[in-house]
């Protein structure tokens, strides 16, 4: 049975060149986890204000959401594997140039936001290419599993990555410059197992321009209507789910007593949790239950982050940081690997940058939301935050529900790649 299990849940590694992808995304997404950690610190640590955090965030999330509807595109037009070498090139430059005004003291809020920025126009063309390539890699029986490897990945890395943030950032020598310095140094690594890759060739355009591309993309999505559904949902849960990270240092700095830098072990908590269930909800992304699994992952990490916000002590909001992880990476996984099943090969990046405007909304919003914990409060900041994450879900179940009276005369088995409503 163990065995079963394993096979079942593993089978996209069996895949040599899918599991030398995942290994550079994995390590990728480390740094990118770790980065998030030390910006925060490094930004709150400044000056001491939940807005710079926010701000510091805003310069991603601006990049994030006017950029990667195009990134999308180009994705479907281009050689992914150049794409995305490219782009992970660049963020490694861009954490060794922090990291030496970190070392040499010289950092400043406006820089550190504008390294953001770069990060945000980046990912920005790799999330969706890196997203897209996927579905060249493995065959449409492998698709769900391998998008939730990829979840495994990255929740792994939330594991890792504030245990070794907070390692790192402990030893005097090293700090936050020296963290960056280190991220950099990881992509190395990152680009050594994309040069290990074939080249992808690229698709025939669809339309006659870029524009013209996006609209065939936002089209197919409106053309499937439960399409519709899961995009959005992902953005509204992403947009208010996610953004307590921006107000994490004020929370326990302010309200628990704790040092900013403790930040590092909720996310630990919350990461730790998301991997067990990952890995447990790996095998069943294209099962039955994958729409209602979702819809509850959702409603946990609602629920969870507005008792977080009543938490008395430290340790008790790390009790919901834990059931708030399992929560969002049980919707996360099965939100995206829902996504890849109702959407055709064709459009996967353009679909895909979509989703990734979810990530730019997020940090488009830290600000205000950094901005409104500073004035109200983060405890009462972080309830707004879960309400909005539980009205958005209720939403989107009461829409599904409609959809499925709608479709209910003509019953169809769960999508393949080329199927839709």
């Amino acid at each position: 049975m163990i065995s079963n299990w394993f096979q079942d849940t593993f089978q996209s590694l069996r895949n040599p060149r899918y599991r030398t992808l995942w290994m550079g995304t994995t390590v990728a997404f480390l740094a990118f986890m770790m980065s998030s950690i030390v910006q925060s610190i490094v930004a709150f640590d400044l000056t001491g204000k939940n807005g710079a955090v926010g701000m510091v965030a805003l310069g991603q999330g601006l990049a994030t959401i006017v950029i990667s509807p195009f990134g999308g595109v180009i994705a479907d037009r281009v050689s992914k594997r150049k794409l995305v070498l490219i782009g992970q090139t660049i963020i490694g430059l861009n954490f060794l140039v922090v990291g030496i005004l970190v070392v040499t003291d010289t950092i400043t809020i406006l820089t550190l936001a504008s390294s953001t920025f770069v990060m945000g126009a980046v990912f920005s063309f790799i999330g969706p290419a890196r997203q897209a390539w996927i579905g060249e890699l493995v065959s449409g029986d492998e698709m769900g599993n391998a998008i939730a490897m990829q979840q495994v990945g990255m929740t792994l890395t939330r594991v890792i990555g504030p245990l070794l943030t907070a390692a790192l950032v402990a030893v005097a020598v090293i700090g936050t410059g020296g963290a960056y310095l280190f991220m950099s140094g990881m992509f190395g690594y990152v680009i050594f197992t994309l040069t290990q890759l074939p080249g992808t060739k690229p698709r025939p355009a669809g339309g006659k321009s870029i524009l013209g591309d996006l609209r065939l993309g936002l089209g197919h999505i409106a053309s499937r209507p439960r399409l519709a559904l899961l995009v959005p949902l992902f953005m509204g849960v992403v947009m208010f789910g996610f953004s307590y990270q921006v107000v994490l240092p004020g929370l326990l700095e302010n309200e628990l007593g704790r040092d900013a830098k403790d930040m590092g072990l909720l996310f630990f908590a919350g990461a730790l949790s998301g991997l067990v269930v990952t890995l447990g909800v790996a095998s069943k992304a294209n099962g039955p239950n994958a729409w209602r699994m979702m819809f509850g992952g959702a409603l946990v990490l609602g629920v969870s982050l507005g008792v977080t916000a009543l938490s008395a002590t430290f340790w008790q909001a790390m009790v919901m940081m834990f059931i708030a992880g399992a929560g969002s990476s049980a919707f996360q996984l099965l939100n995206n690997s829902l996504i890849m099943q109702y959407a055709d090969q064709a459009y996967y990046g353009r679909v895909m940058s979509l989703t990734m405007m979810a990530w730019g909304m997020n940090g488009l919003v830290g600000f205000p939301i950094g901005l409104a914990a500073d004035r109200f409060g983060e405890r009462e900041t972080i309830f707004v935050l879960a309400l909005l994450v539980i009205l958005v879900t209720t939403a989107a179940i009461m829409i599904h529900v409609s959809l499925n009276r709608r479709f209910a005369s003509r019953p169809a088995p769960l999508p393949t790649l080329a199927g839709g409503d």
